[in-house]
């Protein structure tokens, strides 16, 4: 299985908000990292057909999807951000809704609804009103009416939002397990939550991919560029001036600071193993970012 994306432009007047966007996934976590604006709602609702581009194309296994019409959308489940859920229904009845919607057989929608609701860690709240539910219990029923039906295609966005840690550990741990053998696109700005599970990250900066690779890779990128700087608190304002500074903690003997930088920016700096959240800050990091 394969999900192409090629050429796809889309501008809202004068402001473009993807240029050209090409890029090819196959089974496995996908992750869309970029700061609001970069174009990443605009791709992920061309590609649900919520929104038509202005050029390019989507192709499922050389198939246009849009083309595809009602066939593409059986293969597609969708997680938005901010999902509207009737606040009178029950989780399980939702679900239920959600299934006659999508046109699952009554019996295989009871045996996937108990499934996804013990996967998500809500079937002790299955009979309870979504009104009464948390913003996190909300997001992880969200994510259960997006698998539910098996999509081959499935979208998130932002899946792991006001969740716990634990919570979004396991709900991670889920999102890689069912990638397996389907298509998963997260748009995200916890970069931890796909730096040990994404097969490939794209970053999107202004509509336009500033790269794209596998998590081991990027972090590759900046080998020798990530450095722990122990300063005197009046210097910590400086060194913030000069430098992406992607940490800073208070310590016995002084402030530690994470900084970004080609060559060692304090005396006695010391290297530090590099992350996916550095080498997405050395991207995003602004004019500081461009000098390191």
């Amino acid at each position: 299985m394969q999900l192409e994306f090629v050429n796809v432009s889309k501008a809202y007047g004068k402001n473009l908000a993807l240029a050209g966007f090409s890029a090819v996934l196959e089974p496995g976590v996908h992750a869309l990292l970029g700061p609001n604006g970069a174009g990443k709602s605009t791709l992920m609702n061309i590609l649900t057909d919520n929104l038509k581009a202005d050029e390019g194309q989507i192709l499922l296994d050389g198939a246009d999807i849009r083309k595809m019409g009602a066939r593409f959308r059986e293969k597609l489940g969708f997680m938005p951000q901010y999902p509207g859920m009737y606040g009178s229904f029950t989780a399980e009845r939702f679900l239920w809704y959600i299934a006659a919607l999508k046109g699952i057989p009554k019996e295989t929608a009871g045996r996937e609804i108990a499934e996804l609701l013990e996967a998500v860690e809500l079937s002790d709240a299955a009979g309870k009103r979504i009104s009464s539910f948390s913003g996190g219990m909300k997001q992880r029923l969200a994510l259960a009416q997006a698998v539910l039906g098996r999509p081959s295609v499935l979208v998130l966005d932002e899946p792991t939002a006001g969740l716990d840690p634990r919570q979004r550990i396991a709900v991670r741990n889920y999102i890689s397990k069912i990638a397996f053998n389907r298509i998963v696109l997260i748009a995200t700005h916890v970069v931890s939550d796909v730096e040990y599970i994404a097969r490939d990250v794209i970053l999107l900066k202004k509509g336009v991919i500033a790269d794209q690779a596998s998590p081991a890779a990027l972090v590759s990128r900046i080998e020798g560029r990530v450095w722990r700087v122990t300063a005197r608190p009046e210097e910590v304002a400086s060194l913030q001036a000069e430098y992406t500074v992607t940490g800073i903690q208070k310590e016995d003997r002084g402030v530690s600071l994470r900084i970004l930088a080609k060559s060692p920016p304090a005396p006695g700096a010391a290297p530090a193993a590099p992350s996916l959240e550095d080498y997405y800050l050395s991207v995003f990091g602004g004019a500081q970012a461009e000098k390191r």
